[in-house]
């Protein structure tokens, strides 16, 4: 299912997906929860979560490899309401603040085996997440690759849940591991926050019936189980 919500501006952005997502929470609170925030703009969302199940882990969907607390994106949830209120509720937390050691093989293989060991653990429990959309209509750590089909397969595609590379170019912080279109496949539910009428396009591509995900990563909506997406674009 996929619906589009939209609203007059970004504060009634923020609360109505807000509401949505604590909605999710509590309709799936009696199973166990894996629940990954983007990073960015959506890390705003957070701090109306007032949902917090018994078991539940929490994670990013997508990490920049830096040891830089202002650059990283767990280093950063780490200093939110939510991620204290998580915390005091008993959760738990895959951490992916990167390591002095690791490398970037090293660093998604540790983010791809937490991922893939909750998963296996917990075969009857939710994955919900919240999810963005830049103006080159990248979503999580996925990038628009126009005129290299082949190599946007071999990244994204694939039995890997996460995987590492280097954007070169395409983004401020290039190196970065994110899950993987497979793994968004997975996903039970996504709140899907996207405002600024920079990104009008970007939604338009989006919604469009037609396009490829290798020029457009945000289409993989259209193959996701259930996407709310919340936005202050008019039509």
């Amino acid at each position: 299912m996929m619906e589009v919500i939209r609203t007059k501006d970004k504060e009634e952005t923020v609360e109505k997906a807000s509401s949505s997502l604590n909605q999710i929470l509590d309709e799936h609170a009696h199973v166990p929860t894996l629940f990954l925030s983007s990073g960015g703009s959506s890390l705003v969302l957070l701090d109306r979560i007032v949902i917090f199940p018994p078991n539940f882990t929490v994670g990013m969907t997508d990490e920049r490899l830096s040891e830089d607390p202002q650059v990283n994106n767990f280093a950063q949830l780490t200093e939110t309401s939510f991620f204290q209120k998580a915390q005091e509720a008993g959760a738990y937390f895959i951490d992916t603040r990167v390591q002095s050691s690791e490398d970037l093989e090293v660093f998604s293989k540790r983010f791809e085996d937490a991922i893939r060991t909750w998963h296996e653990e917990h075969l009857g429990g939710r994955i919900v997440i919240t999810q963005g959309v830049g103006a080159d209509s990248h979503t999580i750590g996925i990038v628009p690759h126009p005129k290299e089909k082949d190599a946007f397969q071999e990244l994204f595609e694939g039995d890997a849940l996460v995987r590492g590379y280097n954007t070169q170019g395409k983004n401020d912080y290039p190196l970065r591991a994110t899950i993987t279109l497979p793994f968004l496949r997975m996903v039970d539910h996504s709140v899907l926050y996207m405002v600024g009428k920079e990104k009008k396009g970007a939604l338009s591509r989006m919604l469009s019936v037609k396009g490829t995900l290798w020029e457009t990563p945000a289409r993989i909506i259209h193959e996701m189980k259930d996407v709310h997406i919340f936005t202050d674009i008019p039509q």
